[in-house]
């Protein structure tokens, strides 16, 4: 019999999640409880929604909740997720879930942003109404990222389309080069599979 999995992720994760669990289906039952993308961003709200969450009739027993959210999205994310008896994503962020912690410093030197697909599409562009959630316009954009030089797209999914980069590249101010990064995703794959157990 499967073993049931309650999984309460931000939604900054849709793909590469789906295509991780693939894999795991025949092992595990998996529910989903899915966070807007953002709530890194308002850390009360953030709390709010996890508490929610882990109210959810979906957790018949704690020992079945996945906090697939960055041990860092939180101030006091690994407490909290002990407190509710949570197993909690053993990885600061959702970058460096993708890249590992010391390969993300490597490649954010000189005035480098590294964003994954989704990034661009649901955080940069909106996709989700992310900025307006936030109430960030384009002013707030600028001037929390308008320092960088330079930005790495990981390929972890569908690398964004020509009219999505040009966009982002207008976001920036026209001032930061974007480029593609291939990206496999094997450790992140092999990351889900410990965290599922």
């Amino acid at each position: 019999m499967p073993k049931r999995r309650v999984l309460i992720y931000c939604g900054i994760f849709d793909d590469e999640l789906a295509q991780a669990l693939e894999p795991l289906r025949e092992e595990y039952e998996i529910l989903s409880l899915r966070l807007k993308p953002g709530y890194h961003c308002l850390i009360e709200e953030l709390e709010a929604q996890l508490e929610k969450a882990l109210q959810s009739d979906l957790i018949r027993d704690k020992s079945e909740a996945r906090l697939f959210i960055g041990s860092a999205c939180l101030p006091n994310m690994k407490e909290f997720a002990a407190r509710h008896g949570a197993k909690l994503l053993p990885t600061e962020n959702c970058l460096t879930a993708m890249v590992g912690r010391a390969k993300l410093l490597e490649l954010e030197r000189n005035k480098t942003m590294v964003a994954t697909p989704a990034w661009i599409r649901k955080m940069f562009l909106d996709a989700e109404g992310v900025m307006d959630f936030m109430r960030w316009d384009e002013t707030d954009f600028r001037i929390n990222f308008g320092r960088y030089e330079r930005v790495l797209v990981l390929e972890t999914t569908a690398y964004p389309s020509d009219e999505e980069i040009l966009r982002t590249f207008e976001l920036f101010g026209g001032n930061a080069v974007i480029e593609p990064l291939p990206c496999s995703l094997d450790s992140f794959n092999e990351m889900v599979r410990e965290f599922m157990a």
